[in-house]
């Protein structure tokens, strides 16, 4: 399974020749999925925030996914879990859809944009997850102290750090550093894609860093 980090909160995922893209973002958020990411057979969007659900930005005719639930699609098992997300008296329910996607025996964790931390039911829900994506920037989400605490509850293999401030990106986003402080380790070198399979994972917890490939605009 290969795995590539187009930015923000967008991956693109390639298993057994099908492709599933999750959180694709729009161009005003200063980059743009280069075309040969942007053909998907499978789309996952968190939330209905423009820049975690821009189906416009995907070539082909991806199925799309974005609630609760369990699916099988493009030869994955996925499974959906909403979470609540704070929401001042008066304003409609906002949601967020943490995705579980199981393929080549492998399962990840995109956690999208939650702004409390799971209860111990939703982390028991995940599944045991081996890579889980998870945002530590985010400027209307979790602080670093609690994606470290959902790390150390949900116990991955590989965490892939997202939705903080990179080259390119407009969104006011936080930096990667302050997690890496607090889960105690030094910032890896970033690696262009992961490739993951069920011998190659790691025996404890390791951050690995990717380089965003949305193209500048």
């Amino acid at each position: 399974m290969e795995i590539n980090w187009i930015g923000h909160a967008a991956f693109r995922v390639r298993s057994s020749n099908k492709t599933l893209v999750m959180d694709p973002f729009p161009p005003e958020l200063g980059l743009r999925i280069p075309p040969q990411q942007a053909q998907a057979d499978l789309v996952t969007q968190s939330s209905d925030d423009p820049f975690h659900s821009a189906l416009g930005a995907l070539s082909g005719d991806p199925i799309a996914l974005d609630g609760p639930g369990e699916y099988e699609a493009a030869g994955m098992h996925l499974r959906g879990l909403r979470t609540t997300r704070r929401t001042n008296e008066g304003e409609p329910q906002r949601w967020n859809t943490v995705f579980t996607v199981q393929a080549e025996g492998i399962v990840l964790c995109h956690l999208g944009n939650p702004d409390r931390l799971l209860t111990n039911r939703e982390v028991d829900g995940l599944g045991s997850p081996h890579v889980l994506m998870a945002p530590v920037g985010s400027d209307t989400g979790l602080s670093a102290a609690d994606v470290v605490e959902i790390v150390r509850s949900v116990e991955p293999r590989i965490v892939v750090p997202m939705l903080y401030a990179h080259g390119g990106n407009r969104h006011p986003l936080r930096e990667l550093g302050p997690f890496l402080q607090e889960m105690g380790v030094r910032e890896p070198e970033s690696q262009q894609r992961l490739t993951v399979t069920r011998a190659n994972l790691p025996d404890e917890t390791q951050v690995m860093v990717l380089q965003p490939t949305g193209a500048l605009l």
